[in-house]
């Protein structure tokens, strides 16, 4: 399965091996997620890869 996520984008495989990037803030002692018009660039591209690798997952190994 490696393999075939790399060969559509190979960054879409790190979310699968370190888990869902979600990007928080703290707020008032708890913390929250930030919006993506608050997001750094750094953090809108794992949030993407994150998103790729969930479509791959579904939609293309689920494909008969």
């Amino acid at each position: 399965m490696e393999f075939f996520i790399q060969s559509i984008d190979p960054d879409a495989w790190n979310p699968i091996v370190k888990g869902t990037c979600i990007p928080i803030k703290e707020v008032n002692g708890g913390f929250v997620p930030i919006e993506w018009d608050e997001m750094k660039d750094d953090d809108k591209r794992k949030v993407q890869d994150d998103q790729k690798a969930k479509n791959i997952l579904t939609f293309d190994l689920s494909s008969d």
